[in-house]
């Protein structure tokens, strides 16, 4: 036997280390990540705000947070990951792409992000892999090219091959080769001329004739990579003559110095031939100049030197040609001058920044890099100018920006800025007129959970015993002075003492019902902790208060009494001396009275409190009314609300010393609470009205007839025996006639005796509740 106790001791031992390691274990994998794959996959060419992945997190926690807290390399294509309550203790988790997310296989194929979890004050990590998949991108031609179509214009005296256009075609995708052919030639005849290498170089094997041949080429051509995606354009080929005679120009050779503001359209230069019917052209490809037919050169777009510095100087030829097929040619030089139009340029352009509310003084925001693209008067100065809010928040020194003093994210004023201060740092060139660059610089506060959260003190509620499920006990309330102030998530640690909290209100509400006999007072701790008072939602702070709930007695509990009692008094029991005593209590403490509620059994007894007596003597004159021996008592004792029902059953001894009597023994029955229903018959009251103004009648009736007989009495004297017969047959002398004895005349004081006897049996027989009284002896 001791060696089976000791085995049992050991596995019992065994069992509790293996449940504790289960319950620590799933405490350890709260919360946890379910099924959530290592690798996902997405297509570069997906839109944003696509749905990367979809999971679940495991956790009791009801409000979970999940964040990216690390992408490598650093990126912003991913949203923020939302969570959704799911069935259960499982919530769904989305991540997507953000609403300007663009990936690029050729840039960028793999991502990792790290995940995170918070809930129940633990937290998981994950490591995601998002590879992105390449797809195939057409090729990107030329815009011009693409529309309306490149133009080349070449003389006729060119020899073959000659060389007419190059198309300028690229593949975003890596390593792919692109290939280039002649879809069709107009007109078609001329489909044999034409021929296209792998660089994109259109060529002709056939020389051209101005006269003879046609003059107007068009060639479509369709550029395509390894998989078929591909762009199209077309080049028009115009077919310039080339004139014998040379035709003269009044200024052969002239230079023009032109400002690079000149507006668009604007005459640079005006060459004149001399002979009649005249036209002219540019020998050579001068796009930002055109030549009309009469001879005037003018600007076709902004001559930009910083965009394209082979502007600043230009010799244009032009040809004049007439109809007789003459020609010549003449040179203009243009000069064009740099002019302050550039202001300066900086990197970055618009400075914003989120930074947290602890950032010390003379810390550095960012710095400023910027240039002038003009040739001339290139350098750059800085000022900064904040406004309302954020004066004196910043500071710059050259091109660095810094903190200049505190930044308080837990103010109304910053909040009501969207926590952004604001200011602007303008970078002015050297030119004149100067010009000015303006930066904005928008910076966003995050906040730090820095204060613990405090409970008013004291914190103490009273309520009455008997307040429902659901009643608004009080509500406890502690304070943050981090923004948004009073952000604040209560709840009771603990075991459930039948009370509850409203998590966002601090309510206190009442689950189950109390009773002030039982526990006068409740005490148990409310934890507050701080919500989205710091950048990362996990970090929180907390504090605790001990609540204090006093009941408040109310009386909610009837009366409790001993239900049964029998006893027996003689029927000379004083009207003091007590009958018996109810026992009974009330746990509220309230004071009980009792009263007699079973009808006309009142009029026998009285109570004084608990203690019942006698309230008149009983009557058991063997020659007058004989008083029931047994009474049956309902006794209602209430504390002013409830109330319960006593049963008392007393047996009642005559005690007589003119006739001996006979106490029936009486049996003890078992004590119980019964509903006993009487039946009796109760008249009409126009019934006893009329009962009782005929037995009126009779009495009057009654007292004349003996004030006639005793007035003939004393008149007429002694009466003879044959005068008294007649008149003792009308009374009732007769019924006292004797066996053996003779008839005599009964005395007037004798019959008034008789009589009221039988009154009282005729008015026992009207009693209302129809108990009929025996009147026993012997006559």
């Amino acid at each position: 036997m001791d060696q089976m106790s000791s085995f049992r001791a050991l596995l019992l031992a065994v069992l509790q280390i293996c449940v504790f390691r289960v319950e620590f274990t799933v405490a350890q994998k709260d919360p946890e990540f379910i099924n959530l794959q290592p690798i996902v996959k997405i297509q570069e060419n997906s839109q944003p705000d696509s749905l990367v992945l979809e999971f679940k997190v495991k956790t009791v926690d009801p409000d979970p947070q999940i964040e990216i807290f690390n992408i490598n390399p650093p990126t912003t294509v991913f949203a923020l990951p939302t969570i959704h309550q799911g069935t259960g203790n499982t919530h769904n988790v989305m991540l997507r792409l953000s609403s300007n997310a663009s990936l690029d296989f050729e840039t960028v194929r793999l991502y990792r992000l790290e995940l995170r979890v918070s809930a129940n004050h633990s937290t998981a990590t994950q490591t995601l892999e998002v590879e992105v998949l390449d797809v195939n991108e057409p090729p990107q031609c030329d815009a011009v090219f693409q529309f309306p179509g490149a133009l080349v214009k070449i003389p006729n005296d060119l020899t073959v091959p000659i060389e007419l256009y190059h198309v300028v075609a690229s593949d975003p995708d890596i390593n792919n080769t692109l290939n280039y052919r002649i879809d069709q030639v107009w007109p078609a005849s001329a489909r044999p001329q034409f021929m296209i290498d792998g660089t994109g170089t259109i060529y002709s094997n056939q020389g051209f004739g101005y006269q003879s041949s046609d003059k107007d080429f068009i060639v479509n051509v369709t550029v395509s990579d390894e998989q078929g995606a591909s762009c199209r354009g077309k080049v028009r080929i115009e077919i310039l003559p080339v004139l014998n005679r040379t035709l003269n120009f009044t200024v052969p050779s002239q230079s023009v110095t032109i400002s690079e503001d000149i507006q668009v359209g604007s005459v640079v230069a005006i060459v004149k031939a001399l002979g009649s019917d005249l036209r002219y052209e540019f020998v050579g490809n001068y796009p930002a100049y055109r030549i009309s037919q009469d001879g005037i050169i003018r600007t076709t777009c902004e001559l930009d030197l910083e965009t394209n510095g082979d502007l600043q100087w230009s010799i244009l030829m032009i040809r004049a040609f007439s109809t007789t097929h003459r020609s010549g040619t003449a040179t203009v030089n243009v000069t064009v001058l740099d002019v302050n139009d550039n202001p300066p340029t900086c990197t970055p352009s618009v400075i914003v920044l989120c930074i947290p509310e602890t950032t010390t003084i003379y810390t550095e925001l960012a710095i400023l890099s910027c240039s002038d693209a003009d040739i001339t008067n290139n350098s750059v100065s800085y000022q900064l100018e904040p406004n309302a809010v954020s004066q004196f928040k910043f500071r710059l020194q050259g091109s660095q920006l810094q903190v200049n003093n505190t930044l308080d994210y837990d103010n109304a004023e910053i909040a009501h800025n969207n926590f952004q201060y604001k200011a602007t740092i303008f970078v002015i060139d050297g030119g004149l007129p100067p010009l000015t660059t303006v930066v904005q610089v928008l910076v966003t506060v995050t906040p730090v959970n820095e204060f613990i959260p405090e409970f008013q003190q004291p914190v103490q509620f009273l309520v009455n015993e008997d307040a429902g499920r659901g009643t608004v006990i009080g509500m406890v309330r502690a304070t943050d002075r981090d923004w948004e102030h009073d952000s604040i998530r209560y709840s009771i640690r603990g075991v459930d003492q039948g009370f509850s909290i409203n998590p966002k209100t601090g309510e206190l509400y009442l689950r189950r019902e109390l009773d002030f006999e039982t526990q006068p007072t409740h005490r148990f701790v409310v934890q507050a902790v701080d919500l989205n008072q710091d950048i990362n939602p996990s970090v929180r702070k907390q504090t605790t208060q001990e609540v204090t709930i006093n009941v408040q007695n109310v009386n909610d509990n009837p009366p409790e009494c001993n239900p049964f009692y029998e006893t027996e008094i003689y029927s000379t029991l004083s009207l003091t001396e007590e009958i018996l005593s109810l026992t009974c209590w009330d746990i509220d403490g309230d004071r009980l009275t009792a009263t007699l509620t079973n009808g006309g059994k009142n009029d026998r007894f009285r109570l004084n409190e608990l203690q019942l007596f006698s309230k008149n003597a009983f009557s058991y004159n063997p020659e007058g009314i004989f008083d029931p021996t047994f009474f049956e008592l309902r006794i209602e004792v209430t504390d002013g609300k409830f109330s319960t029902t006593v049963l008392v059953i007393i047996h009642v001894k005559p005690w007589t010393t003119t006739v001996p009597t006979t106490t029936t023994p009486t049996t003890t029955r078992k004590p119980r609470v019964q509903t006993v229903l009487s039946s009796y018959w109760e008249p009409e009251p126009w019934f006893v009205a009329v009962m009782a103004i005929t037995i009126a009648l009779a009495l009057i009736a009654l007292g004349l007839l003996i004030w006639k007989i005793l007035q003939c009495t004393s008149v007429c004297g002694k009466p003879t025996q044959e005068m008294s017969q007649p008149l003792l047959q009308n009374t009732y002398v007769s019924n006292l006639k004797r066996p053996n004895h003779k008839t005599h005349v009964t005395h007037p004081r004798h019959l008034m005796e008789k009589l009221k006897i039988q009154l009282q049996e005729e008015t026992t027989y009207l009693n209302p509740i129809n108990q009929q009284v025996e009147v026993k002896g012997i006559i």
